[in-house]
């Protein structure tokens, strides 16, 4: 082959070029540490790069998230501790109030240090870092406590990605932190009048005179009988009736029941608590709920399945001391509201409150003291329609506001504007040829002295000729036909609504269905009783049916429906009564009191039933919101006045109804049962409780105190455990997440470092090698540079 010029000039070029090329990749790859610079360099190589690189972002964004992560949860145990710490100093001043040698002015003092202590809690559960609250769920902007305790966050969790569709939660709500519920926990309930022995607090009566007749207060025990209970106007055994208990509230599968217990007066507590237990659904081979007498003489009902917060309990006694030996006599009826008209029949109460009650008596008889020969009680503590307790000079129409007139033996009392309880106390007098001054009222009982033993007065509240409810029932009686509880412009439900399947508090979408004690509501009635934000008197019943529910409104309290409207559902149909929600009822309870029903203001002529509906919730919450709490409890909020005028009483039409077939389903206001135990907490709203024991001196619940519902404090010292121990779960939970995030942090960071380990062997360079290659390649193109310098510079006299 013929050697040109051109072919020895492109053989050199083409030299030139690949050493030149070679040379600079061998020096790319030194410089940079990898054996590819461009994905056409090596196309398997490049893809697996890219893999790995895209594996390290995802775990450098692992780490960072988890770290992040780590120290939200880490501030939160820090506070937690500051809790947990707090919580046990003010354990410590509690047991120190417990002390009964206190005296009120070292209470009082103990109860500033409880109430500085709460105030400093309440700090810890505001936590905020760099301006997000630790406690407020995904609201982490929003203050999770106000300063009367309610929660304002959420319940939702945050999460941190902590690896490729991994997440780990890292924070604690507060709503699962201070109001939530531990399923290892029982509830309790608990009557808080104080039962004493009444054969050792009345041994003259109840043994006669030839026995010891040192009086003294012995607390009622399980081995007592009946007649210890409820006493007896005579020494003699034999005699004696029997006793009606009436027991009425919600079983553990969350169904209401109304039975009556008759027991004889030689039978024990223990037979009574036995006969509660059945009541219960307690068998011989199957306990539901355990039923104790503490200490103090009050009866308690366990659940013994945790987690349940259902139960509930109402229960009174009633006796006929005219009865003859081992029957019930007058003391066993099927409405209770008849007990009142009966002169000879005592009540035995077990629960007291100081709720407002209704004044649904028509008729009160006077019946004798049992230890006070010539003293006669005439009916039960009067009490105005606001709730406050009668005197003298309190007027009989604050009372009784639909009677004009009282009818007793031959004496037509009229009621005027003017007339008071003094007047109807004189009246008395006069009918029965008493002395003057000898009626009297005392803590709102109007009480009859005569000494001759035979005062029998009936009283019948009437409008003209027609009886009608104007005297109060024995609270004790009374467990559901309350009035909602009032503190300025606010108006609150004591009844928790709680789901019976799920065992959680009913929220606004709940239906009244899933609360309600039996299968169905449909036929099933509510009775309000209220006053509008302008004070005036109405009533009403809201009418659950199947084909369709509705509200009848009796505006004026005159006994005639001034309207009805349906129940609408957002389609604007009337809703079934197994479908009507606690917003609906809620959207009602509105309406009524803020006097805006859905035949008032129509926005237009042509305006359809739903726009109505809707117009008139709308117009009526502007001024009168009605919601559930966080305890499932029924706020009224009046926004027009500092001092509502509004009142409200809601109950089931079969309240008080013990003919065995029906019960009342629904409850709202009671006097029932105190829960002194439960699954769910609401620490702040316990420790105000705590509190209120320490400063007015309730060691224990009783019935005689200016709040005869605290729970006292040693209840409080249970109570408090469970706390503490609620919150060391979510000390415990927060600790476990923390720790779970840490060896996410380091599992990410020793995965990546593998993968950079991975990606080194399979892109990154050995650097020996390559600079062993770089001699290599940098001797060929220097000695190509050579040879060709040669070859260029020869001419044909190198051949001559």
């Amino acid at each position: 082959m013929r050697v040109t010029d051109a072919l020895t000039f492109n053989n050199s070029i083409r030299n030139y070029r690949t050493s030149s090329s070679k040379l600079y990749d061998v020096n790319q790859q030194i410089y940079s540490g990898s054996k590819i610079q461009q994905s056409y360099q090596n196309t398997s190589v490049y893809i697996d790069a890219m893999r790995l690189n895209s594996e390290i972002t995802t775990l450098e964004q692992s780490i960072g998230s988890s770290k992040k992560a780590k120290v939200f949860a880490q501030n939160t145990d820090t506070t937690l501790t500051s809790f947990t710490s707090k919580l046990d100093e003010f354990k410590t001043k509690l047991t120190q109030a417990a002390n009964a040698s206190n005296s009120q002015t070292s209470l009082e003092a103990i109860a500033n240090d409880l109430e500085a202590y709460k105030v400093e809690l309440m700090n810890l559960a505001n936590t905020s870092i760099n301006g997000q609250f630790l406690f407020s769920g995904s609201a982490l902007s929003t203050k999770p406590i106000s300063s009367d305790g309610t929660y304002n966050g959420n319940n939702e969790n945050l999460s941190a990605v902590v690896g490729s569709g991994v997440e780990l939660t890292y924070n604690v709500t507060g709503q699962s932190l201070f109001l939530g519920k531990d399923s290892d926990y029982s509830k309790v309930v608990s009557t808080n009048v104080t039962m004493y022995n009444q054969t050792k607090l009345y041994p003259s009566v109840m043994e006669g005179s030839g026995t010891n007749t040192t009086s003294s207060e012995v607390y009622l025990t399980t081995t007592d009988t009946i007649r210890d209970m409820i006493g007896d106007t005579d020494s003699d055994k034999t005699n004696d009736p029997n006793a009606v208990f009436y027991l009425s509230g919600r079983d553990t599968a969350g169904e209401t029941f109304a039975t009556k217990i008759e027991i004889s007066s030689s039978s024990s507590v223990q037979d009574l608590l036995d006969s509660i237990g059945k009541a219960y659904g307690n068998t011989s081979t199957n306990k539901l709920v355990d039923v104790s007498m503490n200490k103090s003489g009050q009866i308690e009902i366990k659940d013994l399945k945790t987690g349940q917060q259902v139960i509930e309990m109402n229960i009174f006694g009633a006796v006929d001391r005219d009865a003859a030996a081992g029957t019930s006599g007058n003391a066993n009826q099927t409405d209770v509201n008849d007990l009142l008209a009966s002169s000879n029949v005592d009540i035995i109460a077990f629960n007291t409150s100081n709720y407002t009650t209704t004044n649904s008596a028509s008729t009160i008889s006077s019946r004798a003291d049992s230890y006070n020969e010539g003293v006669y009680r005439i009916g039960y503590t009067l009490q105005t329609t606001e709730g406050s307790v009668a005197k003298g000079s309190t007027l009989l129409s604050d009372i009784m506001p639909e009677a004009n007139n009282i009818l007793f033996g031959s004496t037509n009392f009229a009621i005027n504007p003017t007339t008071t309880v003094q007047n109807l106390m004189s009246a008395i007098e006069a009918e029965y040829s008493l002395s003057a001054g000898s009626v009297r009222i005392e803590n709102g009982q109007i009480i009859a002295d005569d000494p001759t033993g035979t005062l029998n007065a009936t009283l019948t509240a009437r409008n003209g000729v027609t009886p009608v409810g104007g005297f109060s029932i024995p609270d004790a009686i009374n467990y559901t036909q309350r009035g909602f509880e009032k503190d300025g412009n606010t108006l609150l439900s004591n009844v928790s609504q709680v789901n019976k399947t799920t065992n959680e508090y009913a929220t606004s979408t709940t239906k009244l269905s899933e609360v309600a004690g039996s299968d169905t509501l449909d036929g099933k009635t509510l009775t309000i009783d209220y006053k509008t934000k302008s004070g005036v008197s109405a009533s009403a019943s809201i009418n659950l049916s199947n084909a369709g529910s509705s509200v009848d409104v009796d505006t004026d309290n005159d006994g005639v429906i001034d309207t009805t409207f349906s129940i609408l559902d957002a389609n604007g149909n009337p809703t079934s009564a197994d479908n009507v929600s606690y917003k609906q009822l809620t959207d009602i309870i509105s309406m009524l009191t803020a006097g805006t029903i859905p035949t008032n203001g129509v926005p237009t002529a042509t305006s359809t039933d739903l726009e109505e509906y809707q117009y008139a919730i709308k117009t009526a919450q502007n001024s009168v919101a009605v919601n559930l709490d966080q305890q499932g409890r029924i706020v009224i909020k009046d926004s027009t006045a500092s001092e509502s005028k509004i009142e409200l009483s809601m109950a089931d039409s079969n309240a008080g109804d013990y003919s065995g077939t029906t019960s009342s389903v629904l409850s709202f206001m009671a006097n029932d049962s105190v829960t002194i135990a439960s699954p769910s907490v609401d620490i702040f709203a316990q420790l105000d409780e705590m509190i209120a024991a320490v400063r007015s001196g309730t060691f224990r619940m009783d019935s005689t105190s200016s709040d005869p519902r605290n729970i006292g404090i040693q209840n409080a010292l249970a109570q408090l455990d469970h706390i503490a121990d609620h919150v060391t779960k979510a000390h415990t939970q927060i600790g476990a997440l923390s720790n779970a995030l840490t060896e996410s942090t380091t599992r990410a960071e020793t995965l990546k470092v593998n993968v950079k380990t991975v990606q080194t062997e399979l892109v990154g360079i050995d650097l020996a090698e390559a600079y062993l290659e770089l001699t290599q390649v940098s001797n060929s193109y220097q000695a190509m540079l050579s040879a060709i310098s040669k070859v260029n510079s020869m001419s044909l006299l190198d051949y001559m």
